[in-house]
């Protein structure tokens, strides 16, 4: 059944989101894999809900979102279809490497999974945690209680842990569940960068599109680490690609859903949702698509809401700082030169980027600056200019928090930065 309810639910989604029926492979493609990673969102996102309401979540759940998910695709099923759209192949070259590319990574995450079981340092301490809490504590307030050390970060929403937890009520507390939802998350990652390019630019920019993000040396590891900074990349991919390439207010809203997902992530994802936002006021100056957006944002924006204000403890950022510390901060230049010290260094960091980082800079300041303004370009930027702030007024250590964040930071805006910099290199490269 709750297979049946991950399923139905995305199913009833892009059905309800896209107004036409896809017109080939590659449509279809991207839709699957859409409907995937919104219906996990969704069944993670009304267990919270219902948790938080009734303080358990069993059948009746899923029974009730898989009836919504098949009522919506019953709804939807006379569309029109689209048009057979002409896109670029890909040569055979290209298929061999993308499929080593995948292949290595594969390799890279199994061998890492087998190493590390348990993941990365924040998967038990603050993921996986959670997700056990969640499953064993007959108070719900247990999972958030503030008696628990700051690093286990109880303000942080519960999409991941959701997720976790009820595979975990299903199937047992085996050590394999933890990982097979992380691999999920990383496979659907690569797989909306690169449908997602190819739909619009062909299948050979989509090729190279999924190879910027699976052959990011840190990419592997942060899937196998089990932490929800794979998933935000993956909810904040989503709601871009379909924001900058919707031709309808169905679409929009859709979009603000993946969005809204992305804030039930991580608390960055409120950041980038709201990013996303300012920028389709700035660069397309279409209010009516930008309610439409918050509309579909509004249900994860209730449920984070509500579980903020009515649950979780303070951030450890907002009760460590003062008044005095945020001045005193705001007005060391040594504090921003450090920072800048700190970017800088970090942007040839090829253990975990190669020269990935440092291409996307040089491209920036060399031809994408020249090209006319986007959606996605502006919302990125919003977001790296938001951290600037960030990090300088935050009450610890700025090496420490920096050196502990900044690599997370860039993979959940990595898949959006390739999607926001193909279509410019498809645009500056193109064949007569």
């Amino acid at each position: 059944m709750s297979l049946l309810a991950i399923l139905l639910a995305g199913w009833g989604l892009v059905a309800a989101g896209f107004p036409r029926r896809p017109a080939d492979g590659v449509e279809r493609a991207f839709r699957a894999a859409i409907a995937v990673a919104l219906g996990i969102g969704a069944w993670s996102a009304s267990y919270a809900g219902w948790r938080l309401a009734f303080g358990e979540s069993g059948l009746a759940k899923d029974v009730l979102l898989a009836a919504a998910g098949a009522a919506s695709v019953i709804a939807f099923r006379l569309r029109p279809p689209e048009q057979v759209p002409e896109r670029e192949s890909a040569p055979r070259w290209l298929w061999a490497v993308f499929a080593l590319a995948v292949a290595v990574a594969a390799a890279a995450f199994v061998e890492h999974t087998v190493r590390f079981p348990d993941g990365g340092w924040d998967a038990w301490m603050v993921w996986n945690l959670r997700a056990r809490f969640l499953v064993r504590a007959d108070d719900l307030r247990t999972a958030f209680s503030p008696r628990m050390a700051f690093l286990a970060h109880q303000d942080y929403p519960w999409l991941v842990p959701g997720v976790v937890a009820q595979a975990f009520a299903r199937l047992g507390e085996s050590p394999l569940v933890a990982p097979a939802v992380a691999a999920v998350f990383g496979i659907l990652a690569v797989a909306v960068v690169t449908l997602s390019v190819a739909r619009v630019q062909g299948m050979r920019w989509g090729l190279l599109a999924g190879l910027a993000v699976c052959t990011l040396p840190c990419f592997a590891t942060f899937a196998s680490n089990q932490q929800s900074d794979v998933p935000l990349a993956l909810y904040f991919a989503i709601a871009a690609a379909i924001l900058t390439q919707a031709q309808s207010r169905r679409e929009l809203v859709l979009a603000g859903f993946a969005a809204g997902l992305a804030m039930w992530t991580k608390n960055e994802g409120a950041l980038y949702a709201g990013c996303l936002l300012a920028a389709w006021l700035w660069r397309a100056r279409d209010a009516r698509g930008a309610l439409a957006f918050a509309a579909g944002a509004l249900p994860c924006t209730a449920l984070l809401l509500c579980f903020k204000l009515g649950l979780a403890p303070s951030n450890d950022l907002a009760a460590f700082s003062t008044r005095t510390s945020l001045v005193a901060n705001a007005l060391d230049v040594r504090r921003w030169a450090e920072l800048a010290l700190l970017t800088a260094r970090r942007m040839v960091y090829f253990q975990d980027f190669a020269l990935w980082v440092l291409a996307a800079f040089l491209l920036l300041v060399s031809h994408f600056r020249q090209l006319p303004a986007s959606v996605l370009g502006t919302a990125l930027l919003l977001a790296f200019a938001a951290y600037a702030p960030i990090y300088v007024l935050q009450p610890h250590r700025l090496d420490w928090i920096f050196r502990t964040s900044a690599d997370r930071i860039l993979i959940q805006l990595w898949p959006a930065v390739v999607l926001a910099a193909i279509p410019a290199l498809a645009r500056t490269t193109a064949r007569t």
